[in-house]
């Protein structure tokens, strides 16, 4: 969103002030921020303050050692000089996030005559978060933003805020995750709340972008002494690569479900703009399964565009690659909303090229198409949000469990109101499914109230009692059903 030279697809900031051209103008997000207002909607902005990019004033202004701006990035003096390869030797042996493409992660400035550290592409300079005037500088960014109606942050890359200020020769390790990520974190959020109370109306709110570990994951959840992020996103579900197991889905999701911290929600996600779509990673069929799974979980749920219609992979020649960071590995992911069948998938009227291309199955697979369709994975996603809204996804007690050894069901109770999820996760097997075991011998009716596209099963669809005990399921299909049982 910000003023960027695009060379890692946004996320090398060249001014945190501006809208990058490309996109539109300041002018034009107000006008977002008000239409989405009118429609109880919020936008929030992805924030990049682990390093900005090398055409940044700050970043040109500390090569010449400017101050306050010396200090902004973290540099370093060279080890010496190798007579064999006629090059600096980096302070130690630490690489690029990006491996072997961007190799080290230290680039030799000639101008300053030192390294400075890159976590990510050589143009992209980590800052140095340790620097409280730029901590200064971040806030008054944020506060730049907040006034113009932002409704809060997605903080990118928060494990890779601080590096080892030892500087030791170790590996990638030393510069993840450190203490210090959390207590900058505070920080800002120390600031976010004392601007909410100040300014009233919505609660502003910070989301973190943290792939670690779970245990690690559980510290950027606030605590009441200590308020850090709102939520971090949870990536269990995105993940998953292969065919699911009901056992281990069951497992996993019923692991962190126990270690979660008590009031706190999850925010669960199965593709972004980093990693491949569900259908494309593991199979198309997928695509609705995890969908339901991920939006009938307690927590909020974060849906990645053309996750709607079940969006693909398609080619990205060599030609039209554009993520540079991975030799166009992220493109496929990144591809044009279908929105239509007209030129470009309605998304550009732009006759010759879009920045990336279409995927060829947009005549049949688009939101246009799919809109129209009784049964659609666009209609899917909108039963789903309507079921959110009930209090039985809102306040609802969470079970999951797994039966005849790959048959997954996930649960939703809430004074008598039952929403059940069944899952068959057999790849070639159809499978009877008996209902009466899931729903413990539930007497009253069985309706449908959500079913996946391939399921052959329509919303509202009544299960009649002779039905219940043999309930017959299709390869990877999935349903939800909606069930009253007496309240006691």
């Amino acid at each position: 969103m910000f003023e960027t030279s695009a060379r890692d697809m946004g996320y090398d900031v060249t001014d945190y002030y501006k809208v990058d051209h490309r996109l539109g103008t300041i002018s034009d997000l107000e006008e977002l921020i008000k239409e989405m207002n009118k429609r109880n909607m919020k936008l929030l902005l992805d924030l990049v303050i682990n390093h900005s990019g090398h055409e940044n004033e700050w970043f040109q202004k500390s090569i010449d050692r400017i101050d306050p701006y010396t200090d902004f990035y973290v540099w370093k003096d060279s080890k010496g000089f190798n007579n064999k390869t006629k090059k600096e030797i980096p302070p130690n042996k630490w690489s690029s996030f990006f491996g072997g493409w961007a190799g080290s992660g230290w680039e030799w400035n000639e101008k300053r005559k030192q390294f400075y550290f890159h976590q990510f592409l050589p143009e992209q300079p980590d800052l140095n978060l340790r620097n409280e005037i730029l901590k200064k500088e971040l806030w008054k960014i944020i506060e730049f933003w907040l006034n113009k109606g932002v409704a809060g942050f997605r903080l990118d890359a928060t494990p890779n805020f601080f590096e080892d200020k030892e500087f030791r020769d170790d590996d990638y390790g030393r510069q993840y995750d450190l203490p210090e990520v959390y207590e900058f974190i505070h920080e800002f959020r120390t600031y976010l709340d004392h601007y909410n109370k100040e300014h009233g109306g919505f609660e502003r709110i910070f989301i973190a972008e943290a792939h670690t570990d779970w245990n690690t994951v559980i510290e950027y959840y606030d605590r009441e002494d200590y308020p850090i992020t709102h939520f971090p996103y949870m990536f269990l579900l995105e993940y998953i690569d292969e065919p699911l197991r009901a056992k281990f889905l069951t497992r996993d999701l019923s692991d962190w479900m126990m270690i979660l911290p008590k009031g706190k929600v999850s925010a669960w996600m199965t593709q972004d703009h980093d990693n491949p779509r569900v259908g494309s990673r593991i199979l198309p069929e997928y695509g609705d399964i995890f969908t339901m799974i991920s939006m009938m979980l307690p927590g909020t749920v974060c849906v990645y565009y053309g996750q709607e219609i079940n969006m693909m992979h398609g080619l990205v020649t060599k030609d039209q690659i554009k993520d540079f960071s991975g030799e166009g590995t992220r493109d496929p992911c990144r591809l044009t909303m279908q929105w239509d069948d007209s030129i470009n998938a309605g998304f550009s009227t732009n006759i010759t090229t879009t920045y990336l291309p279409a995927n060829s199955d947009y005549f049949e697979r688009n939101v246009e198409v799919q809109k129209i369709q009784p049964v659609s994975h666009y209609n899917l996603l909108k039963d789903l949000s309507t079921l959110r809204q009930t209090n039985t996804f809102k306040y609802g007690k969470f079970k999951n469990d797994a039966y005849y050894e790959n048959i997954y069901s996930l649960s939703r109770s809430y004074e008598g109101h039952v929403l059940t999820v069944v899952a068959n996760l057999y790849r070639t097997s159809s499978f009877r499914v008996n209902l009466t075991e899931i729903l413990n011998n539930h007497p009253n009716e069985i309706i449908i109230a959500a079913a996946s596209v391939n399921s052959g099963y329509i919303k509202g669809f009544n299960i009649e009692q002779e039905s219940r005990e043999e309930f017959y399921m299709r390869p990877l299909t999935s349903v939800v059903l909606e069930t009253y049982q007496p309240h006691t």
